[in-house]
């Protein structure tokens, strides 16, 4: 790899779209471990608000959820969708949700129509074909030029010579990008994908695309169709490929234009889920048979607000889950998820005891700086405490001012200082009448006091996933 291919791939990562800094390179360090959790990708997808809308939009579209139930967590969708579909989705609407945050030019939006469009139609063909992930051929295909798209988001100088080399003294793509850059922009989606631990099958397609191989001739095909259809449906070349179209996947070559007429439209669908709505208008289709959309899903990840039916999803959601024996880990996500999202609270963590019964350990949260705060939630049972008095009474607690003298003999300076929060809720989370851990919450971030209803609200998530756990636990004879 080239110097000067190696400082854009940096360059990009870490200067031009800072995006990459999180929401990327933490799912980037997902894909990259031999061992990972569904809570490990929720905290991730939880922390972006856009990227939470999108997954659950997603889950709940007719393209993914045949069934017509609805999901309402983000947990819920991992285990709906799988752990690699979600995760992979969610690398790619990052990626997307970077490129158009960097001020996405219009050759980089058209670029991206391509692709939406491209990758659309690639996983119909395969599924006519009858795939078995038909869904790494889709994400292969939609990042099929993301070394171009990124370039073209992000260039300057360099752009304009490309251009000029091009329209000036006739040079093609590629010729005028060695010349400006020492390399071409295919080379750079190589890097990228390489250096984003993305598929096997996106450098195939890259490297080997005349390889007598289905998935490859998938995409191969659906990028033809896109380039051509961006001139004309009618035109002499797109006629080509729909003919060899049809006879790759099988279909009548006189119904063939048809149908991917109507998977154009749908990619629309897909580019909306996918927070892509500018590209639309560069899609070869009529944008009045595109529907709009509303992003129902959405909340401020700094300041979730109540939502009473979110909160009745989510424990039908957690209800519906039982049957199929979730395990204890999945249940503490789904009743945190709801505690931070349904009933807006903007920091919460599940603590657990230690082994010895000698203090807890923060084990799972979701909110502002989650990691920072489950790394210094770990306080000692050895004294009397607030967290010692809870699991001895296995009651709930709302702490309205830990500042206050009458608090001070249980709060001490240590759990202020973490908590930094003058109030909090806290209850216990029971097994056979047991505390097993402790579930805290507080709205810190946000400033926002707590409330009545908010508390009943916290109250019965907890005492939810008791029951919950209580239900999944094998009963001794």
């Amino acid at each position: 790899m080239s110097e000067n291919l190696q400082n854009w791939i940096e360059r990009i990562s870490e200067n031009e779209l800072p995006i990459f800094n999180y929401t990327v390179k933490a799912i980037n360090d997902v894909i990259s471990k031999d061992a990972t959790s569904t809570s490990d990708l929720s905290r991730i997808i939880l922390r972006d608000a856009n990227l939470t809308a999108r997954v659950l939009r997603l889950a709940n579209s007719a393209t993914y959820n045949a069934t017509g139930s609805t999901i309402s967590t983000i947990s819920k969708a991992i285990v709906f969708l799988g752990f690699n579909l979600v995760r992979d989705v969610s690398m790619s609407m990052a990626i997307i949700d970077a490129l158009l945050s960097g001020k996405a030019k219009e050759h980089a939006l058209k670029i991206m129509a391509h692709s939406f469009h491209a990758a659309v139609q690639a996983r119909y063909f395969s599924e006519q074909r009858g795939d078995d992930d038909v869904e790494e051929i889709f994400i292969a295909a939609l990042l099929r030029n993301v070394g171009e798209m990124t370039f073209w988001c992000v260039a300057g100088e360099e752009g304009e010579q490309i251009i000029e080399l091009m329209e000036q003294r006739g040079f093609e793509s590629e010729m005028a990008e060695k010349e400006v850059l020492g390399f071409t922009l295919n080379q750079l989606t190589i890097g990228l994908t390489r250096d984003w631990h993305l598929s096997d099958l996106l450098h195939s397609v890259i490297n080997k695309p005349k390889m007598n191989n289905p998935r490859i001739k998938d995409i191969v095909l659906a990028l033809k169709l896109s380039e051509t259809t961006s001139e004309s449906w009618n035109g002499n070349k797109t006629l080509l490929v729909a003919h060899d179209i049809a006879e790759h996947i099988g279909v009548d070559k006189d119904k063939i234009l048809s149908v991917l007429r109507d998977n154009a439209t749908k990619s629309a669908d897909v580019a909306n889920i996918y927070g892509a709505s500018s590209i639309i208008q560069y899609l070869p289709i009529d944008e009045k048979l595109v529907k709009d959309s509303v992003d129902e899903h959405y909340f401020d990840p700094n300041c979730p607000l109540p939502d009473p039916l979110l909160q009745l999803n989510v424990l039908r959601d957690l209800s519906g889950m039982l049957d199929e024996q979730p395990n204890f880990n999945m249940i503490l996500e789904i009743v945190l998820e709801g505690i931070y999202r349904a009933v807006g609270l903007d920091r919460t963590v599940f603590s657990m005891m230690t082994s010895d019964k000698k203090a807890i350990k923060g084990k799972y949260a979701l909110g502002q700086d989650n990691q920072t705060f489950i790394k210094k939630f770990h306080f000692s049972l050895q004294t009397d405490n607030i967290f010692s008095r809870v699991i001895k009474k296995a009651r709930p607690v709302w702490v309205e001012d830990s500042q206050s003298e009458s608090t001070d003999l249980y709060v001490s300076e240590n759990i202020r200082m973490v908590v930094a929060s003058r109030e909090f809720y806290l209850a216990p989370l029971l097994l056979s009448g047991r505390t097993i851990g402790l579930v805290y919450a507080d709205r810190k971030p946000s400033g926002r006091e707590l409330d009545n209803e908010s508390y009943e609200s916290f109250k019965h998530f907890v005492q939810q996933a008791s029951q919950a756990l209580e239900y999944i636990t094998p009963r001794k004879n």
